[in-house]
Parts: structure tokens; sequence; C-alpha cells
């Protein structure tokens, strides 16, 4: 079993047994955890020279010294290659670990909210920083816990303890729980995978395959391409299954599985069998098998021309301002991808590909200076003048629209969580490939008046 796994396991053992002590197994124990004193911080203390985890007990020490675990977590959200693998298997580790202790606390039974949380107090102080990094571990193990705690059917004021303790830090007023609560399961449904896609979610963070899902379900919702029947008799004489799949395509190609449980799902959702969140797009019936895979294939280059967006961006953000072209004008830009917004009136959240804070405009009495960039690939080189400018406003009024105006951020541990903002500048970003100068001239000239400023890149 994991390291930290075991260490998740003792903590829920412990409080099940009415409080027993940590550390057994070869694990930590908390007294340990308390006496450690932090070496001057160094990478090799806890990973290779990939990020790959080494030594013992290292992630759980790791995430003990705040210090060095909020490092790790800067340089991750700089772009370092290393960081960003080593802060990735304590996210993983954290989700997992989530799982275990809801597993664990089906027994624990919570008489009276203030001394269960109270005990819960040892996840507290196992991860203790509550700077961006902690926040972030806290709220992976918080969904993770979640989710699978309500299917156990663990008692819900167990499992607001635990949110209390991890979101907020606190035994908290009700109202406040059920707020910290209700981004948990928010933030659960992320890894869910809502047309398959398991090819498409592989290797992405929480917060990317939210993005994903949302995209996954708006742009299903939009396709035009040839759907089966959305009578269920006759779609159930349509129903595929994985060890038949069409003339030319292997039983276990990703892909295919992935149709498979697309289809299911879709039917289930049909049939009213499974509930859908709250202003999802109205149910279809699912695309043939053609469509399907031209329609994923589609957005798996979508996904891999805004990784490589974000790559220009964190690099940008390295550079002296009068370097830049995108992120002129800010001191100290922090990029993250996939932020999750909440507009006022609006009961989803929207998925900008990225977004940019000039950390030093947080500084007590400035305002937050903030971009949102919106990434598209369009097929400019087959439209006239006047299809290629009508498709821009429409690309610009979506923008503006899900990225632009009066924000909150709801991602914890990102220093604008839960507060709202005013986007200061809402960015396009065309692919470029094969498009000539003078067209992408017309569509920089036109985007002058429209209030947003637009780039054009080439993927390498």
């Amino acid at each position: 079993m994991n390291r930290w796994l075991r260490v998740a396991v003792l903590v829920a053992l412990s409080l099940v047994l009415g409080g027993g002590r940590c550390g057994e197994d070869g694990g930590v124990s908390i007294e340990e955890l308390r006496q450690d004193v932090a070496p001057p911080f160094d990478y090799a203390l806890y990973c290779d020279a990939q990020g790959r985890l080494t030594g013992k007990n290292s992630d759980v020490l790791l995430v003990h010294r705040s210090e060095h675990l909020e490092r790790v977590y800067a340089d991750a959200q700089r772009g370092d290659d290393r960081a960003r693998v080593l802060f990735g298997q304590l996210e993983a580790q954290a989700a997992a670990s989530g799982h275990v202790v809801a597993d664990q606390a089906l027994g624990l039974v919570c008489t009276a909210l203030p001394g269960c949380a109270v005990r819960w107090q040892f996840l507290d102080e196992l991860i203790p920083s509550r700077d961006a990094g902690g926040m972030r571990l806290r709220h992976v193990f918080a969904t993770n816990f979640e989710r699978t705690a309500r299917l156990k059917g663990v008692e819900n004021a167990v499992i607001t303890a635990v949110l209390s303790v991890l979101m907020v830090g606190a035994v908290v007023e009700t109202a406040e729980v059920r707020a910290a609560s209700a981004e948990a399961r928010t933030v659960a449904a992320r890894g869910r995978k809502l047309l398959g896609g398991a090819g498409l979610a592989e290797g992405l963070s929480l917060e990317e395959a939210a993005a994903l899902e949302a995209r996954l379900a708006e742009a299903e919702a939009l396709e035009t391409g040839a759907r089966l029947p959305a009578n269920l008799e006759a779609l159930a004489r349509h129903r595929p299954t994985v060890n038949q799949p069409p003339r030319g395509v292997a039983a276990d190609n990703g892909r295919w599985v992935d149709y498979v449980a697309y289809w299911e799902r879709r039917y289930e959702e049909l049939a009213g069998s499974r509930q859908r969140p709250p202003g999802a797009p109205p149910v279809k019936p699912p695309l043939v098998w053609d469509g399907y895979d031209v329609f994923l294939g589609r957005v798996q280059r979508a996904l891999a021309f805004e990784r490589d967006v974000a790559r220009v961006l964190r690099h940008e953000a390295g550079l002296a301002d009068t370097q830049r072209q995108w992120l002129r004008g800010l001191e100290r830009p922090l990029v993250t991808e996939h932020m999750g917004l909440a507009h006022e009136g609006r009961a989803t959240l929207t998925y900008v590909d990225q977004f940019v804070v000039d950390e030093a405009s947080l500084l007590p009495g400035r305002t937050p200076v903030v971009h949102s960039f919106s990434n598209k690939q369009r097929d400019f080189k087959s439209m006239s003048e006047k299809e290629m400018l009508n498709q821009l406003t429409v690309d610009v009024k979506e923008a503006l629209t899900k990225y632009g105006g009066t924000v909150e951020v709801r991602r914890p541990g990102h220093p604008l969580f839960e507060r709202k903002a005013s986007v200061s500048r809402v960015h396009l970003v065309y692919d470029g490939k094969g498009l000539k100068q003078d067209a992408q001239g017309t569509l920089v000239e036109q985007s002058k008046t429209l209030n947003v400023e637009l780039h054009f890149h080439e993927p390498r």
C-alpha cells in the first residue's frame, strides 16, 4: 500500500478506535511530524531529476513541510516540469487518500458536530499549509472524500466535519458548511467521463477534467453529425458492445471502448435513469460511431492547441515585460489553465482556457489585474472575408460572455479564490497555421473594434 495511503488509513482508524496513535506499519506518526525540522529546500530530498518520488516517507514529509510544499507548487504553476510531475503525484495520492478515508469513516458516528470535528483535526496536521499548494491538496482530498462518503452512506455530520476542517479550518455555521460542501460536489464531478473519453482525460488534473467535461457536453450538444434514433426501443437495437467493434476497429481500441461507455450513458439519460447536472444541455441520442470518432479527434486537436498556448504564456511570464507580446504590463503574471469561473445569475461555471492574474496587483489598496484567454481553431482558409469576419464576431461574443465581465474564481488555493474580480482584458487566440498574413491583418483590424485582443499562434 502507498505510504500516503497508509497514513490516511491510520488516521481514519485512529478516529474510529477513539483516538489511537498513528504511525504503525512504517508510516510517519503525528508526533514525528510535529517534531520534524525541515532542512534547506532541495528537490533531491523528495524526488529524482524527473520529479518521481524517492526515499522513505518523502511524500508525507513534503506535504507536512509547508514552505517546501508551496515552493514546489509555485514552481509547478510557473511551468517547471520536475515540479509539475512531483506535485501531480501528491494530487493523485490526495485523491486516492480521500477515497480510503471515506471507506474507513463508514462506521464513525458524530453525535455532536464540534466533538467530531476536533477528532478530524488529525487531517489538518497532515496538510498544515493553508497557502495555494496546501489548499489545492486539501481540496482534492475533500472532493474525493465527499464523493465516496456519500456513495458509502457515511453520516452527514461526519462529512460536514471533514469538509469543515479541510476547507475552512474549524467548525463553521451550517450555511458555510453547505457552501464548502457544494463546491466540493461541483469539483467531484470533474473526474467523470461524460462522453467516455478515457484517452482524453488520462493524466489530467481535476480542473482539466472538469473543463474537458464541460467542453465535451457543450460541443457534443452542438454537433450536427448523424445520430441514432431517440426512441428507446429503436435505439436499443443499435446497442454497441466492446467485443463487437465495427470492421477495422480493434476491440481494445481506446476510443471504441469510450464510445460504448458514452452510448450507455446517453441511453440511461434518455431513459431517465441517470441524473443530469443542473443547466446541462437537452439530451440528444448518441452520435453514430463514425461521427463520434471524428468529433473526439477534433476535441483532442483542440486540447493539444490549448496546451501549446499555455506553454507560450508560461514562457512569457518568465520574460521581462519588454520581451512579452501577450502579457504586456503585468509585473508578476501567474498563469493557470482551465480555471472555473462563476458569473452572477448563472447556474453553471465556465472554464476559461487560460487565466492570468498579476500577483503584484493583489497587494492591499490595488485592484486585481486579470486577463482571460480563449483559444480557437477555425478553418479560415475555406471562408470568404465576410464569413471570416462573421466568425470572428461570434467567437468574440462568446469569449466576452463566458470569460469577461465580473467573475468569481472557484479554484481553492488560487489567490483570488471566492473573490470577485473584473476581467481587465479578454484575449482570443487563433491557430494561425496556414493562414496568410493579409487575412490575419484583416481579422486583427476588425478585432480592435470588438473589445478583445487578438493573437495568432502556430503550434510547434
